[in-house]
């Protein structure tokens, strides 16, 4: 895929450093003249110190024959900038940002951004997964979320095959991580007490989930 990345800040980088190793093709827009140095020096990409809510950067980068556009600066207003160009002007089949703000996503999504992520929402829910054990890491498209959940000693789940689990409809075990290590679900595997699990659901089941995965 040829995918443009608007931003070489820490998330930037390790987006590009994921996505070369996957072979996709990049263009990265960085206004900052040393960070855009950096990149360029660093990874065999193309990259455009500008700012990358003007569309003449985008044009450089080459947005006409993009699959994928990902804002993903610290600044939310050249993110959204940014999205509404690729998403109005330019028609990029997929559109992804980073917001700051999270009341900022209702807009994003309004705009027909595909996905929203708020960095602020993310590592809070994240924390509070560690604590409780279960949440909401992530919302997509506003009616898909990404569940996190720990298996326990005393989880309804615990010691049983997947195949023996049955998940409300629209949900799915996406996958599973045990002792560092990803384990892509199969109906013969069985939870175990400390795995990780991550879960894919309509919105609306995540009650039914929790229930079934942690107990009520």
């Amino acid at each position: 895929m040829y995918i443009i990345v608007i931003g070489g800040g820490r998330i930037g980088e390790y987006l590009v450093n994921m996505l070369v190793d996957e072979g996709h093709d990049i263009a990265l827009i960085e206004n900052n003249e040393e960070r855009a140095k950096h990149m360029a020096e660093n990874y065999d990409i193309l990259v455009i110190k500008g700012d990358g809510s003007e569309a003449n950067y985008l044009e450089d980068a080459g947005i006409h024959k993009a699959d994928v556009l990902v804002a993903c600066t610290g600044n939310d207003q050249i993110n959204f900038v940014a999205c509404q160009l690729a998403k109005s002007t330019y028609h990029v089949p997929k559109v992804i940002a980073r917001t700051t703000n999270p009341s900022n996503k209702v807009l994003y999504e309004k705009l027909g951004v595909d996905i929203v992520i708020s960095t602020t929402e993310a590592a809070a829910k994240a924390i509070y997964a560690g604590i409780k054990g279960f949440s909401s890491i992530l919302t997509f498209s506003g009616d898909v979320e990404l569940l996190y959940a720990k298996i326990t000693q005393k989880s309804p789940v615990a010691n049983r095959k997947l195949s023996e689990i049955h998940m409300p409809w629209g949900s799915i075990i996406a996958t599973v991580l045990r002792n560092g290590q990803i384990i892509v679900p199969r109906g013969e595997e069985k939870l175990l007490p400390g795995d990780e699990v991550a879960i894919v659901a309509k919105k609306g089941v995540e009650g039914k989930v929790r229930e079934i995965i942690v107990g009520k």
